[in-house]
């Protein structure tokens, strides 16, 4: 049970966003100072995942212009080679309609950085701008392109996607702490972590004992565990239990690639969030980009059962696993078009992953058109 009380529900200053964009907002977060920007995102975030009602996915006609998008972008994107400043040859697309946005997201999709990460949605500030979105006073003041990148099917999935991701952990952390156990939380491949530390704040300001919890925050890209630790030392519940040393209780961001073997956590954890990623890995699924698109195959197949199997290590038993399905819904294949290898699983292909590694569904924390966010018990 709670054992002490903070300001509850969570205290912000809604002027701070006054005309703040949500890449500005994205910016702000992640920077070296504006922390009273990113106090009053992490408050709106907050008020809007925990206490307001879950929104409703994409209608059905906004499904049915979504897949009419799909169809346009992919007949007017064009696939090009050049040299990166490293010297290495690279995949970039050109597509006149989103270059002429000027937009961040935009931007991004169509000039992946590196030739090692092609294959990944890259880019911890601009992939967070979607989330940005869910708070009003930041979404009032979004432009048109804003609204058309950012709020299409596909992003109010993933904006849902964020929501029932941050409700099943917070839900799950809370039932151990409600019967006095500590609890080991970990998000995996995380980006720039703000899931993880919207949960870990919560907890905190809704009383319970930040001595009995242990939240871990982890991606392969160095540079997001650098904004991680950044939003880390800005706001006061978790600046106050940032523990770098990566021991007992507290919240800290490191470096880990799950494509090599997963170690050196002596304890295993309780709640593990894999999140956005298991799409990149072939096995059990339901069809491929390189299906639909007539490609070669990347990968090999078992990849996503090893994925599993090293995470499974991870985790206590009877502990949790957060996961999410990644359905072929056309409107949620435009990535695809852009080079990134992602893999269609619905909820009987992901517990039939899953199982591999002795996981057993307990329950799912909800549905959009495109994702579904499902909770597993380890045996």
């Amino acid at each position: 049970m709670p054992t002490s009380t903070l300001s509850e529900p969570h205290e912000f200053d809604p002027s701070a966003l006054t005309d703040i964009s949500p890449m500005d907002a994205v910016n702000a977060l992640y920077s070296e100072e504006d922390e009273a920007i990113a106090g009053a995102i992490v408050g709106s975030l907050s008020q809007q995942i925990f206490d307001s009602e879950l929104p409703e996915p994409a209608n059905r006609l906004r499904r049915r212009v979504a897949r009419g998008i799909f169809r346009l972008l992919k007949a007017t994107t064009r696939e090009q080679k050049k040299t990166d400043h490293e010297g290495n040859e690279i995949v970039v697309y050109r597509n006149r309609i989103l270059k002429r946005t000027g937009h961040p997201y935009a931007m991004t999709l169509l000039e992946p950085s590196s030739a090692q990460s092609a294959t990944f949605v890259e880019g911890g500030d601009p992939m967070n701008a979607p989330y940005m979105m869910i708070c009003p006073e930041i979404s009032a003041n979004s432009g048109r392109w804003d609204r058309v990148l950012l709020s299409s099917t596909h992003g109010q999935d993933v904006q849902l996607r964020f929501i029932l991701e941050a409700r099943a952990t917070l839900d799950a952390a809370k039932r151990r702490l409600d019967e006095g156990k500590p609890v080991r939380l970990k998000a995996a491949a995380a980006g720039t972590g703000l899931n993880m530390i919207l949960v870990f704040d919560r907890l905190a300001r809704e009383g319970y004992d930040p001595s009995l919890i242990s939240a871990t925050i982890t991606d392969r890209d160095p540079h997001n565990v650098v904004k991680s630790k950044r939003l880390l030392s800005k706001l006061p519940t978790t600046s106050l239990h940032f523990n770098e040393s990566g021991v007992a209780s507290g919240i800290w961001a490191k470096e880990e690639d799950l494509l090599s073997e997963l170690g050196g956590d002596d304890d295993p954890f309780d709640i593990v969030t894999l999140v956005g990623i298991l799409e990149y890995f072939r096995g059990f699924t339901s069809g491929s980009m390189e299906e639909f698109q007539k490609l070669p195959i990347v990968g090999h197949e078992a990849e996503a059962e090893e994925l599993i199997a090293r995470i499974g290590d991870s985790i206590a038993s009877s502990g949790a696993l957060i996961a999410n399905t990644y359905r072929a819904e056309l409107s949620g294949r435009i990535l695809e078009i852009f080079g990134k290898h992602l893999r269609y699983r619905t909820q009987d292909d992901l517990h039939q992953l899953l199982a591999t590694a002795d996981f057993d569904p307990l329950h799912s924390a909800g549905s959009g058109n495109i994702y579904d966010v499902e909770v597993y018990r380890k045996r």
